[in-house]
């Protein structure tokens, strides 16, 4: 632990101390003249293939010159050779070594880079070679070596955040180190002060650690070093991009920058900044609209290629809209740019979930988690798959992983309550409260609130939430007329809402209302089944029987074998044998659609990535499963209701479940 700094003999602290957007800027320190051999341009002596003689010059222009036309090898050939004609030097130029260190960097030499500074414990000496070296560290995936660094020593002493979780050095090394500064010039290291002043590498420094702290699932560490950050960095842009990635940000504070940020996005309409058009495609997908986010990464991969920071956003809308040929062709493409990264495999999971094939998706993904145990998005994905195979605890597992590397997002919480919904509902609705505590304007959370609240018979609250989620998804306020709302475009996605919308109205007597919600339904698809035959339902209880004749018709032209439907039509043929009264041509008040299939609501729900981003990690759209008919059968007959089914649907955390139950 960092408690305080000591006496560093006047080379690189004192100029660092004052770093803080708190106290005055250090004046820029005028170096003394001195005659350094850094890095001037050497001839070396070569021969060619024909057996002549030349002389070959390397110098930093060739360095450059090479890096610029992307010659690494060159480059890397000219920098070793210039590196190796101060190595030698009894006053060895300390700058030279952290400019030869930078292009290493640059080029992505991580092994050499953490030999060259633990060689002669550079790091220990000056905060730029600190950084450098916890850099490669980091870029080796070697976290716990990178928060073991003794660097504590180098960081100004801020009292305001007390002490530090990283490491400073033993008072025996301190003495050693303070005669290995001795070695170098006051002019070199007052020039590395300057470069880390200019660089801002405490606050760099400081983000990588705490990003080692996440990686390595100690979460409050992290939190200490991004506020010690953040007290040193004026602009702090991209330690709030860390926050909002490891979701370490508030979930009330969260809301309110999406709030705002939704407003400022109406003002850059047209605007092809990278940055703006994946916020609009992560505010799509948030709201269920993926042809439309879809949309906004089509753009954004034809001006600027496959950007980096959309490709999750980018696997999670193809995964919803379940195009397996774009999902097979980008995971080939991820997979031959970088094979030893998660997210390729990740790719590919998806595209075997998408065409069913459970057995090989649970094998990416399995390699996908074993290769970063940190990525959380794989550990939900893996939680859905093992779903879909009957592993019930094991996929809870999954999900108490991933709750635990994101504990303030939602989705953890969201399809843990999904699982405890067919057994326990007083754990399923704790899970689901935690769920909106975080993600309070979620549509799709607060849609499985509204089935939990169902399923506990509250109609009123459940009545309330569904009409809220529509307000949502329409962005319309809530004290518009309902048929308002239905005239706006509304995704695909969203139809078991209107479904469960049509399904809570009729229960509550509400049957006009429920066949607009219905006939909504059936515009989006034409032949979903389920809205059909609600609408012939609620036509029998009207005791409009040919336009119930009707609907049933044509529902069973869809689903000939839909024995439910058929039972359906029978009683009301045999109802109407004996209560309908052909001359007042009324059903008497005794006439209730309980004497049909008790219908209950369509729980609808997904893995996103969200805010990643993700995600936010987008759910998958399954199509009809075996296991859904089974489960179905089961659930049926432990009810003993006859055709009622409570929380089947609610059970299956990835799929939109358009059966008719």
């Amino acid at each position: 632990m960092n408690s305080g700094s000591p006496d560093n003999g006047g080379f690189a602290v004192p100029s660092l101390s004052g770093e803080g957007p708190s106290s005055r800027p250090a004046p820029v320190l005028d170096l003394p003249k001195h005659d350094s051999s850094r890095m001037k341009p050497i001839k070396t002596l070569s021969s060619r293939i024909d057996g002549s003689e030349f002389y070959e010059e390397a110098s930093m222009e060739k360095v450059l010159e090479m890096l610029e036309i992307g010659r690494t090898e060159e480059a890397v050939a000219y920098a070793d050779t210039l590196y190796s004609n101060i190595i030698d030097d009894e006053q060895q130029d300390i700058v030279s070594i952290a400019e030869y260190i930078k292009v290493l960097i640059v080029l992505r030499q991580w092994r050499r880079v953490s030999h060259l500074i633990a060689r002669r414990n550079y790091h220990q000496i000056h905060v730029v070679f600190a950084y450098y070296a916890a850099t490669a560290l980091f870029q080796r995936k070697l976290y716990e070596e990178v928060t073991e660094l003794s660097v504590g020593h180098l960081l100004p002493n801020n009292v305001q955040h007390g002490p530090l979780p990283v490491r400073t050095l033993s008072q025996v090394t301190g003495r050693y180190v303070e005669e290995e500064r001795m070695k170098y010039s006051f002019a070199n290291m007052a020039e590395l002060d300057n470069l880390s002043k200019k660089l801002r590498m405490v606050p760099a420094l400081m983000i990588t650690i705490a990003e080692s702290f996440l990686k390595l699932m100690n979460r409050d560490a992290a939190m200490i070093c991004i506020n010690y950050a953040l007290h040193l960095e004026n602009t702090p842009i991209h330690i709030e991009r860390l926050m909002a990635r490891y979701h370490l940000v508030e979930p009330a504070q969260w809301e309110k920058y999406k709030k705002v940020r939704k407003e400022q996005l109406k003002l850059h309409e047209g605007s092809h900044d990278p940055k703006i058009l994946i916020e609009k495609a992560q505010h799509s997908y948030e709201m269920g609209r993926f042809g439309e986010a879809k949309k906004y990464t089509d753009e954004l991969f034809d001006i600027f290629g496959p950007h980096p920071e959309a490709l999750l956003l980018r696997i999670h809308c193809l995964t919803m809209l379940k195009d397996s040929k774009a999902l097979l062709e980008l995971g080939h493409q991820l997979v031959a740019d970088d094979p030893h990264i998660p997210l390729p495999w990740y790719c590919v999971a998806l595209y075997y979930y998408t065409i069913g094939a459970n057995a090989r998706a649970r094998t990416f993904i399995n390699k996908c988690t074993m290769m970063d145990t940190t990525f959380a998005e794989g550990w939900l994905a893996f939680g859905h798959i093992l779903h879909y195979e009957v592993e019930h605890e094991q996929s809870m597992s999954c999900y108490y992983r991933a709750s635990k590397l994101v504990d303030r997002s939602s989705e953890p919480f969201l399809y843990t309550s999904l699982q405890y919904s067919t057994h326990s509902q007083k754990l399923s609705k704790k899970f689901m409260l935690e769920a909106v505590s975080r993600s309070p304007n979620d549509p799709l959370i607060r849609h499985e609130e509204a089935c939990v609240a169902y399923a506990a018979k509250k109609y009123e609250e459940a009545d309330k939430l569904f009409r809220t989620v529509l307000f949502m998804v329409t962005e319309m306020e809530e004290d518009s007329p309902i048929e308002e709302a239905l005239k706006r475009q509304i995704d695909d996605f969203w139809r078991p809402m209107l479904n469960n919308l049509g399904h809570i109205a009729r229960r509550r007597g509400r049957l006009e209302e429920a066949i607009q919600f219905y006939q909504k339904a059936i515009r989006m698809e034409p032949k979903f089944v389920d809205a059909i035959a609600s609408v012939a339902l609620c036509y029998a209880v009207l005791g409009r029987t040919d336009r119930a004749t009707e609907f049933f018709n044509r529902a069973l032209a869809i689903d000939p074998f839909n024995e439910i439907i058929r039972q359906c039509m029978a009683k009301m043929i045999h109802s109407c044998r004996g209560r309908y009264d052909v001359e007042a041509r009324t059903i008497p008040s005794g006439f209730t659609p309980d004497q049909f299939v008790n219908h209950e609501i369509l729980p609808h729900c997904a893995i996103r990535k969200p805010r990643n981003d993700g995600f936010v990690v987008p759910s998958i759209i399954s199509s009809n499963q075996p296991f859904v008919s089974m489960l179905r059968d089961r659930l049926a007959n432990s009810t003993g209701h006859g055709g009622e089914l409570r929380g089947a649907a609610r059970s299956m955390p990835l799929s939109v479940t358009y059966g008719l139950l």
